[in-house]
């Protein structure tokens, strides 16, 4: 019986040890099944709140030094990249944000437009364009002197049109008066000269970077870096690799000097069970739309430009050919003049072609006496004649009142859109120097 009672022990024993593993494993993989589901729902809200304060400010904002949420800039004499989810600075109540971190892109440049550093706010967008001329306009009888000239081949930066120096347009407003081309930001940042559109380029030059630069924030897929604009990663349950750090491999060791993270997907293991999700360059740049908007703004102002310009000479091109119809206006008057005078001298000539023609008649014994005839009929064409060059003179002279009136009309239409193309260039050199 005794004996019986420790084979019966022994059996209980081995079934436990088979049973348990097992229920210690399922019991594992629901919990990390748990824990999961709870860091994507953390880590999704984390997102949605970062693209919701760079919609507000436009920029990222910068990581946390610790788990009190704030963000801080700087670290040390370089610039934060890596930390942790600055929780209080987005507003996010969930107090499993405390535990995320967070990295954002930052790559400053001393030009506004090459500028990649998605954690400041700063004037990026100035396009490239060439200044509408100012011309005066001459309205003479003849085709004017000072049509508006082809614009010049220098491009200057939009914002910075109207520098202080002036030495683009110099008969120009000055729009604002602290702005240099000479300077780094040509224009001091005002506030509202940024828009959305700034850090939709800043994504833009970030997107066509070739591969990751050592030192901007990345992720590590299977030994390759590549460039992302943010990274949230959240710690698993336990502490996969053992390293006594609630996050594993890349996760645990990035930092603003090297800031590279795991990567997104990356597998479970016994070593890793951390959680990674990020956005890239292009993905930020797809999610808000940015493409059309940078495609509008950054040819927006030169087209209404453009097209007031091209719209000026060809009002310019058109009153030339009005003046040439009132030159052949005064060729058809001299013209007619020239058959008037021709008419009269028929008509002149008729009475000296009757006597001669009677003269023929006597000494022929009314043997020519058919000349008086001829020549009766002569005076009767030349009279006609005379009557009609009269009217086509009359004709050409109403056809050159009318010319000169019509000239003279559209010379007025052509100041007109002189003033207005100027009015337009202008305008537009102000929304660009408001950064609009």
């Amino acid at each position: 019986m005794k004996g019986f009672t420790l084979v019966e022990l022994s059996v209980v024993l081995l079934a436990l040890g088979i049973i348990l593993p097992a229920a210690v494993m399922l019991w594992q993989f629901a919990e990390r099944q748990r824990v999961t589901a709870v860091q994507m729902t953390s880590q999704q809200q984390a997102r949605d709140a970062l693209v919701g304060f760079l919609h507000a400010n436009y920029r990222l904002p910068c990581p946390a030094a610790d788990a009190n949420g704030v963000e801080i800039c700087t670290d040390g004499a370089g610039l934060r990249q890596v930390g942790f989810l600055p929780w209080r600075t987005l507003g996010l109540p969930d107090m499993a944000a405390k535990v995320l971190r967070y990295g954002v892109y930052r790559q400053p440049d001393a030009s506004a437009p090459l500028d990649k550093d998605l954690a400041v706010v700063r004037d990026r967008m100035n396009p490239v364009r060439v200044a509408t001329p100012k011309p005066k306009p001459m309205n003479g009888d003849g085709p004017n002197p000072h049509i508006a000239p082809v614009p010049q081949s220098a491009a200057i930066l939009l914002g910075t049109t109207q520098p202080a120096t002036q030495s683009v347009a110099p008969d120009a407003p000055i729009f604002n008066a602290s702005c240099d081309a000479a300077n780094s930001p040509p224009c001091p940042f005002t506030g509202p000269a940024t828009t959305l559109v700034d850090i939709c380029l800043a994504l833009n030059v970030g997107s066509v970077v070739a591969g990751a630069p050592a030192g901007f924030l990345a992720t590590d897929h299977n030994g390759v870096r590549r460039t992302m604009a943010f990274v949230l990663a959240a710690p698993g349950m336990l502490d996969a690799d053992g390293d006594g750090q609630a996050f594993d491999g890349a996760n645990a060791t990035a930092t603003s000097a090297s800031p590279t993270f795991a990567s997104v997907g990356t597998q479970a293991s016994s070593t890793y069970d951390d959680s990674v999700m990020a956005a890239s360059h292009t993905e930020l740049f797809t999610e808000l739309h940015c493409a059309p908007a940078l495609a509008s703004i950054a040819h927006a102002h030169f087209n209404t430009a453009t097209s007031a310009l091209v719209m000026e000479r060809a009002l310019y091109d058109y009153r030339d050919q009005l003046f040439i119809a009132v030159k052949l206006a005064e060729a058809d008057v001299a013209a007619a003049t020239a058959g008037m005078a021709g008419a009269a001298a028929a008509v002149a000539d008729g009475p000296k072609e009757i006597v001669s023609a009677s003269a023929d008649t006597v000494f022929t014994f009314g043997g020519r006496s058919f000349q008086i005839g001829l020549a009766a009929a002569g005076v009767v064409v030349a009279v006609i004649a005379a009557g009609a060059a009269a009217y086509a003179l009359a004709d050409a002279i109403m056809s050159l009142d009318e010319a000169k009136t019509v000239h003279s009309d559209f010379a007025d239409r052509t100041t007109a859109m002189t003033d207005l193309a100027i009015s337009i260039n202008n305008n537009t050199l102000t929304a660009d120097a408001l950064g609009h």
